[in-house]
């Protein structure tokens, strides 16, 4: 009796614990398909389907609201209003498909420009997009030399960060027979431009601007006007710079510039007493390479009146 007893207990506990996991399996929320990526044009028409299989009773949200029902969801024109989470719901409400749909442009072939700071270390190219792609967009950033004598070889330009759109060309030789040309691609969800550049690096010189100015009233009406290379120019290899200097008060149109000077000083009389200048220096090549930096920053003097 009692191993009847016990069997027949275990029995019912058994069936018991089924039917509780049994209820509990019932009422677990349906496992949610992984959200999937949808990248489209702006102005472009947008299909969303809803794959699951069913096609009555369906709803499609975008961020939470109801925008529309069915199993395909079609948007004519899409605009940057349009883009966001999708999600389309059956008859009972629970999700069945979440759509990420990411707006934006193809790329644009980049706007791009070289130049060489440190002459001859390193040149930078920059460029832009225009419009903005307002998709992820990666770069693909090369040179090479544009020789016929041998095959060329590929080189990166190099990026601190992949967002960045500024690279370095390293190695790159002086005075070379060749141009060198420089590939940037603009490559995303939609498509690719390239835009390749062909340079000379001598024909690409442009100075970072002059730093420290400084301007000293002197007797007579004189002002002296001091002034450092820029750092980037000198270290480690210097290759000699000429300078000109702006002077103008009120109007920095009004063109008074003087040089250019091979020193790092010069000195101007015949000033006004009373007037304030403003005074300000940009740097060039020796021997006239390129082009000449941007102006430094201005430095403001007054000349006093006796």
């Amino acid at each position: 009796m009692y191993l009847k007893y016990s069997f027949g207990t275990l029995y019912v506990l058994i069936a018991f614990f089924c039917q509780v996991w049994s209820q509990e399996t019932t009422n677990d929320p349906p496992k949610q398909s992984p959200t999937k990526d949808i990248y489209a044009g702006i102005g472009s028409s947008v299909e969303l389907p809803c794959t699951a299989g069913v096609h009555e009773g369906l709803q499609w949200r975008l961020n939470g609201s109801v925008v529309g029902s069915g199993p395909v969801l079609n948007l004519r024109n899409a605009s940057l209003g349009d883009k966001g989470i999708y999600t389309c719901h059956g008859p009972n409400g629970d999700t069945i498909e979440t759509l990420h749909l990411h707006l934006g442009y193809a790329p644009s072939p980049p706007e791009v420009q070289c130049w060489v700071p440190s002459y001859p270390l390193k040149a930078l190219c920059s460029w832009t997009q225009t419009p903005d792609p307002l998709l992820p967009t990666h770069y693909i950033t090369t040179y090479w030399s544009d020789s016929e004598e041998q095959l060329p070889a590929v080189h990166s330009c190099q990026r601190k960060r992949e967002q960045d759109r500024q690279c370095m060309l390293e190695g790159a030789e002086l005075y070379s027979e060749a141009p060198y040309l420089v590939n940037i691609t603009a490559v995303n969800a939609l498509g690719s431009a390239p835009r390749i550049l062909s340079v000379f690096l001598e024909d690409i010189v442009k100075p970072d601007r002059p730093v420290d100015v400084k301007a000293t009233a002197l007797p007579g009406k004189k002002v002296q006007v001091q002034w450092a290379p820029p750092p980037t120019w000198t270290d480690p290899v210097k290759f000699p710079l000429k300078y000109k200097v702006h002077f103008y008060w009120g109007n920095p149109n009004l063109d008074s510039t003087l040089g250019p000077y091979e020193s790092d000083s010069m000195v101007r009389s015949g000033l006004v007493a009373g007037r304030t200048y403003q005074i300000r220096v940009s740097a060039m090549d020796f021997l006239g390479h390129g082009q000449s930096s941007e102006w430094s920053d201005p430095v403001n003097i007054t000349l006093p009146k006796s």
